[in-house]
């Protein structure tokens, strides 16, 4: 058995979007795997024969993130193999036979592509960036008399930035303000890019019928602040018409169930805010009727809400087929996968719990997925067949430390908590341990593979963690905290916590610590000003101020005025009882802060403030910046700052807790 190192992520492969071709034949995928050297991540495309099991690589320019079947089973992927030219913004699009071969340039779109989808064998439809404000500035330029002066104008725009939105930046992405995902049509014959939608819109999802004669996608049009609720468009190949079909709901997913019938996927958010659970729809495109399937008992989240920091990519976790809505769902700490039908006639197809990452289903219901079981990285199983694992990428054997149970109750409600004891455990011997707390918080853990804590478990240190209310995986009512953050919460992980070192006599309560990031590391600031039982805290990607979050990131505005149930104008005390900053001079416990200088989500300055706080209150703490890094840096960020980050919280832990 190998032991689990700080740097182990260097030999993980990860799996993501798993597609079976449409003759059945083959299973195609990307496995991507970090590269120390160059601090990145390589991503290449692989093909499994399904009769024999083989599986190889199919593309090999370690740049191959994503891809589409074409018509004629040829594989259509983007890549910038021929060099790309930073000054000009454009997707060049590779094409490569499914039986192999060398992959060659098929077209090229001057645009930046997010996602295409096929009409024939010369026309596509096009989700693309486009950017109102430089487009503006483009044409004032062109019509400049003076067109020195215009360009030493237009090229000096590099120097600053213009918001006249919310949000103007987004996470992972940066700088935003008039960006719009728009639809496109585009001609690979005539080389004709021509907008669907207006400069205003933004379109999130487009969905082709069979017949290939309509599109419907989702999207809403904006000036000034993002909307919440969006609309059902479709769009008539032939007549290149667009017309409305539905608005008014938070729609996440819609797609042809059949020729005449839509079936969607959304929420008006009146009963339990933004993280209320969706509804599943179908429209009569005859009567545009929209009829919701399910009963109103229906308490499903449709999606994988289970942790990790072994998924780099993702896949399809929702889609049509056959006539069925297929999807994923997740229950306490699993997730599963689901189908439904237009009369609502609803099953779920696998038991085994674990993570379904993403899927496929062939035309006879066989389903093939990349999933992490049995502590596991990620994996293709083949669900219909006892969830048998069918590739073999990661095949090394560590030293782990299984994931057991503790039932515990708290305000009446059962919940189950998950210790991970170290690794070579001796009962006789006394450990330090750590209290891991979630994301989202409309997240949960389960009990799958995660190198953080396995690494932690393999370095002398119990682990321990557990889904509070506000998480996922237990309907709606479970997961609404709003207004009560840091309260029902806390009070939850604190019980957990005494049941832990009650059942575990081998854990020191004197050498207990507490880490999370986003929601985690909220809880993390508010733990540490409301009790002084933590010898050591790492707060990550964290909110400290409820008020700087909402005015100053990306969902702010929105996601603090819904889940703290106030705004710096209707409630600011609200707010500021809420905010961990409030209670930093009650503080004592040393405190390690992770934050990156591009998070959007939770902004730089949230760690900024409580870290300056408890420094001003004589309280050891440390701050550590990521440059270049934002919101995902413990999941995606790039390999040799995720190591310094695990090597930072490790070395904290080490120096106040052993």
């Amino acid at each position: 058995m190998k032991d689990i190192k700080i740097d182990e992520l260097k030999n993980f492969k990860f799996l993501g979007n798993l597609h079976l071709s449409r003759d059945e034949k083959n299973l195609f995928y990307t496995v991507s795997n970090a590269n120390l050297e160059k601090n990145s991540y390589e991503h290449r495309i692989y093909k499994m024969d399904i009769a024999t099991k083989s599986t190889n690589i199919f593309t090999n320019g370690a740049k191959e993130s994503s891809f589409i079947e074409l018509l004629d089973g040829s594989i259509l992927f983007s890549s910038d193999r021929e060099g790309k030219d930073n000054k000009k913004e454009e997707t060049k699009f590779y094409k490569i036979s499914p039986l192999g071969g060398e992959a060659v340039l098929y077209f090229t779109i001057d645009a930046t592509v997010n996602s295409i989808k096929q009409i024939n064998e010369d026309e596509f439809l096009v989700l693309a960036k486009f950017n109102r404000q430089k487009e503006l500035e483009k044409i004032e330029k062109e019509n400049k008399k003076d067109k020195e002066n215009s360009k030493n104008l237009y090229d000096d725009s590099k120097d600053y930035l213009v918001a006249t939105e919310i949000p103007f930046w987004n996470n992972a992405v940066g700088f935003t303000n008039e960006d719009r995902s728009r639809l496109y049509y585009f001609n690979k014959k005539t080389n004709e890019f021509k907008p669907v939608t207006d400069d205003i819109t933004d379109v999130y999802d487009v969905n082709l019928n069979s017949s290939k004669t309509l599109a419907v996608f989702i999207s809403n049009s904006y000036t000034g602040k993002m909307p919440l609720v969006s609309e059902i468009n479709l769009y008539d190949v032939k007549k290149k018409t667009v017309f409305n079909l539905t608005k008014g709901l938070a729609f996440a997913y819609c797609n042809f169930l059949d020729e005449n019938t839509l079936i969607t996927v959304a929420t008006d958010m009146k009963e339990y805010g933004i993280n209320e659970n969706s509804n599943i729809y179908t429209i009569d495109l005859k009567d545009k009727n929209l009829k919701k399937i399910v009963n109103d008992n229906f308490d499903m989240c449709l999606c994988n809400s289970v942790g990790t920091d072994v998924r780099l990519t993702s896949g399809k976790s929702m889609f049509v087929k056959n006539g069925y809505l297929y999807f994923v769902n997740t229950e306490v700490n699993s997730s599963y996968i689901y189908r439904i039908d237009k009369n609502g006639l609803l099953e779920k197809l696998n038991e085994k719990s674990g993570s379904i990452d993403c899927f496929d289903v062939s035309n006879s219901g066989k389903i093939y997925a990349v999933a992490l079981k049995d502590y596991s990285l990620q994996e293709i199983y083949d669900i219909s067949s006892k969830e048998t694992r069918i590739t073999f990428h990661n095949n090394e054997e560590y030293s782990l430390s299984n994931i057991e149970e503790v039932n515990f109750e708290n305000d009446a409600i059962g919940f189950i908590g998950y210790v991970m004891k170290p690794v070579n455990y001796d009962p006789n011997k006394k450990y330090p341990a750590v209290l891991h707390v979630h994301g989202g918080p409309k997240t949960v853990f389960g009990k799958v593979f995660h190198h953080e804590m396995q690494f932690l478990a393999n370095n002398g240190y119990f682990v321990f963690f557990t889904n509070p209310r506000g998480s996922d995986g237990r309907g709606k009512m479970f997961a609404d905290i709003r207004g009560k953050y840091g309260e029902i919460d806390f009070n939850d992980l604190m019980k957990f916590t005494d049941e832990v070192i009650k059942k575990y006599p081998a854990v020191d309560s004197e050498r207990l610590a507490i880490m999370g990031g986003s929601y985690g590391g909220f809880m993390t600031n508010w733990a540490i000003g409301h009790t002084d039982r933590f010898k050591a805290a790492c707060s990550q990607r964290s909110i400290s101020n409820m008020t700087s979050e909402f005015l100053t990131t990306d969902i702010g505005y929105y996601f603090i005025d819904d889940q703290i149930s106030a705004t710096p104008w209707s409630n600011y005390d609200k707010m500021w009882y809420h905010s961990p900053l409030r209670y930093a001079n009650k503080v004592k416990t040393p405190t390690l802060f992770i934050h990156s200088d591009e998070d959007y989500r939770c902004s730089l300055p949230e760690g900024i403030q409580m870290f300056s706080a408890l420094k001003y209150h004589n309280v050891p703490a440390r701050l550590v910046i990521f440059k270049g890094e934002n919101h995902e840096l413990s999941r995606s960020g790039r390999p040799m700052h995720r190591i310094r980050r695990l090597k930072e919280i490790f070395d904290w832990f080490e120096n106040y807790l052993k």
